[in-house]
């Protein structure tokens, strides 16, 4: 079933598309292909590509410029050159779009579908973004660090899909030119940890804002008669203090029967949650089952830093 994100993404890329075709503003563009003809005038028709240099060979009146302009202003300067050259009188000329030259454009990174698509001039990154089938499942796609490298160049361009997605900030979503790479990284970063009595534990990413039920409710919640969410333990870095730890403990049953939403703690990047057993474990015998050690150590934590919180 499509995700509400990834259908937002198919409705913005449909109406870009529709509101392109109403204003016919496409320029023109080298390997198009064009039909030029001119009322009443059966000897003035073809279907002529757009060469490499930009320029067609129209009937008649040889070599004339068309990347750049829209089929509206080549029309204008065709009806020009037929007055000039054979003497027509007000000639009708009509310039139509047989095929659009091919764009190829690719998406890799997290997200769903990685690959290189072929893509209808107008198209935008979200258009791209959609084709590859919008960001993971398990919600590990940075989409606030995106990348967008245009053929032949090595600068990365950044692209915030977040704020596209959530806020409507189309100020990046720029057309797709052939041979752009998109690139969707993976989270690493704006994590948390989620261990202990949960049926799921492990480390997620961190959308803000996030609560400590939210947290939980990633572990895929309490394990009945084991999980203790009376003392659920957070273990937080201090900032500009590396390797010290504060520790603040929180007690979820009188969030969920007394409506105590000071226990429901605002989560930040990088916090560990701990949901303990109900037996009265310790924390030494905790660390030891669940190589706490270990995993602060990743985080850059060292547990002879812990201070004690409320």
């Amino acid at each position: 079933m499509m995700s509400k994100r990834t259908l937002v993404c198919v409705l913005l890329a449909l109406l870009a598309s529709t509101l392109f075709a109403q204003e016919g503003t496409y320029r023109l563009q080298p390997e198009d292909v064009i039909r030029i003809q001119v009322y009443n005038e059966q000897d003035i028709t073809a279907v002529l590509p757009i060469g490499r240099d930009g320029n067609v060979s129209a009937p008649f009146v040889g070599t004339i410029r068309a990347e750049g302009k829209t089929t509206a202003e080549l029309e204008a300067d065709l009806a020009e050159a037929y007055m000039e050259r054979l003497g027509l009188r007000d000639p009708i000329v009509s310039v139509s779009i047989e095929q659009y030259r091919t764009i190829r454009a690719s998406i890799s990174g997290a997200v769903r579908i990685t690959g290189t698509y072929t893509m209808r001039p107008g198209d935008t990154i979200i258009t791209l973004f959609t084709q590859g089938g919008g960001e993971l499942a398990n919600n590990t796609s940075d989409l606030r660090r995106a990348t967008l490298r245009r053929k032949g160049s090595r600068e990365l361009i950044p692209i915030d899909l977040y704020a596209m997605l959530t806020r409507g900030d189309m100020s990046q979503n720029y057309e797709v030119r052939d041979g752009d790479e998109l690139l969707v990284p993976t989270e690493t970063k704006n994590r948390i940890l989620v261990l202990g009595r949960v049926v799921a534990p492990g480390a997620y990413p961190y959308r803000e804002p996030m609560t400590l039920m939210d947290a939980i409710a990633l572990g895929r919640g309490q394990i009945e008669f084991r999980s203790k969410l009376s003392a659920v333990k957070v273990f937080r870095q201090l900032p500009g203090r590396p390797g010290q730890v504060i520790e603040i403990e929180a007690d979820l049953v009188k969030y969920m029967n007394e409506g105590d939403y000071a226990q429901n703690i605002l989560l930040q990047p990088g916090d560990f949650v701990w949901v303990p057993d109900s037996n009265n474990l310790n924390f030494g015998q905790v660390n030891s089952l669940a190589n706490i050690l270990f995993i602060f150590q990743r985080f850059g934590f060292r547990l002879g830093g812990l201070i004690p919180g409320r």
